[in-house]
C-alpha cells in the first residue's frame, strides 16, 4: 500500500487537482416498481444537497426524437470549448452510449472517465443499467451499488441473478433496498419479505451477508425521506471520481459511419 507523505509537494498536488463529476451506481433488473421510486428520491436528495445530477438511463435507447448519451459522446467538443449548461436534474437515455463505451478499442477506465469532459464539474452522475454492463464499467472499484427490490417473487428471482453477477463477476458489494409501496406494511423483522428471501439466498449460496435497507415510497416529491438522504450521503463517500484531467481526451466519432476515434492530447 502506498504511504501518504505530508510535505510541501503534497500541498501543491492538492491544488492541482481539478473538480470532476462523481459517479454512483444503481442496478436495473427489470423491477421498475422498486427502482424508479428509489431513483427519484435519490436524485431529489442529491439535488437538495446542492449537486447537479445526470442520470445515465441505460434502460432507454437514444433516438433522433429522444437524444441522450450517444449524441453527447458524438458531440463531445462544444463550440464554446466546454460542456453545455444543464439543469439541476437531467435524465439521459443511454443504452446506445453505454454500448459505445463497452465497445471502445481502449481501456474502459479511459472511456468512463471521458464523461468527465462532458458533464459539469462537481456534479453527480447516476449510472442506471443492468448488472452485466455495470460490472464491465465499474467492476473491481471500491464503490457501492444499489439494488432495489419490491415485494414480488419475480423481483426475488431477477434481484438474485443481478446480485450474483455483481458479487462474482464484478466484486461489487451492493446495498439491497427493500422498497415498500405501503408505509403501513409490517416491518421486515415481523413479516416475510423479498429482501429476507434474497438475504437468505445470498448467505446460503453465495456466502455473502447483505446490507439491507427498507424504504417506503413517498407520495410526494417535495422532500425525500430521511433514510434516502442518509443513503445518498453514504453513496457520495464511495462515488467514483471521473477525473478527466488524468485521462486522454478523445474526440468521439460514429463507428457506423466508418469513423475512428482520434486522440487529441494526454497528461
Amino acid at each position: 500500500m502506498l504511504d501518504y507523505f505530508s510535505n510541501q509537494a503534497s500541498g501543491l498536488i492538492g491544488l492541482g487537482c481539478q473538480p470532476s463529476p462523481r459517479l454512483v451506481a444503481m442496478v436495473s433488473h427489470g423491477d421498475e416498481q422498486a427502482e424508479l421510486p428509489l431513483l427519484w428520491q435519490l436524485c431529489l436528495s442529491l439535488v437538495n444537497f446542492g449537486y447537479s445530477v445526470t442520470v445515465l438511463d441505460a434502460t432507454t435507447a437514444e433516438s433522433d426524437t429522444n437524444p441522450g448519451m450517444e449524441q453527447l459522446l458524438e458531440n463531445s467538443l462544444w463550440e464554446d470549448g466546454g460542456p453545455r449548461d444543464t439543469p439541476a436534474w437531467t435524465v439521459l437515455p443511454s443504452a446506445k452510449g453505454i454500448q459505445t463505451l463497452l465497445g471502445a478499442p481502449y481501456p474502459l477506465a479511459r472511456s468512463l472517465h471521458h464523461l468527465g469532459l462532458l458533464l459539469p464539474a462537481e456534479s453527480i452522475v447516476v449510472l442506471y443499467c443492468k448488472a452485466d454492463w455495470m460490472v464491465k464499467l465499474i467492476g473491481d472499484r471500491h464503490t457501492e451499488a444499489l439494488l432495489a427490490i419490491s415485494q414480488t417473487k419475480a423481483s426475488l428471482l431477477t434481484g438474485y441473478i443481478a446480485l450474483k453477477r455483481l458479487l462474482i463477476m464484478g466484486k461489487l458489494r451492493p446495498t439491497i433496498v427493500n422498497m415498500l409501496r405501503d408505509p403501513s406494511l409490517p416491518a421486515p423483522a415481523h413479516h416475510p419479505t423479498t429482501s429476507a428471501g434474497l438475504s437468505e439466498c445470498a448467505k446460503r449460496f453465495l456466502g455473502h451477508e447483505l446490507k439491507t435497507l427498507t424504504i417506503a415510497e413517498r407520495q410526494t416529491d417535495v422532500a425525500p425521506c430521511d433514510a434516502v438522504q442518509r443513503l445518498a450521503l453514504r453513496l457520495l463517500e464511495s462515488a467514483v471520481p471521473l477525473d478527466a484531467q488524468a485521462q486522454t481526451a478523445t474526440i468521439w466519432r460514429n463507428p457506423s459511419k466508418g469513423d475512428s476515434a482520434q486522440f487529441v492530447g494526454s497528461h
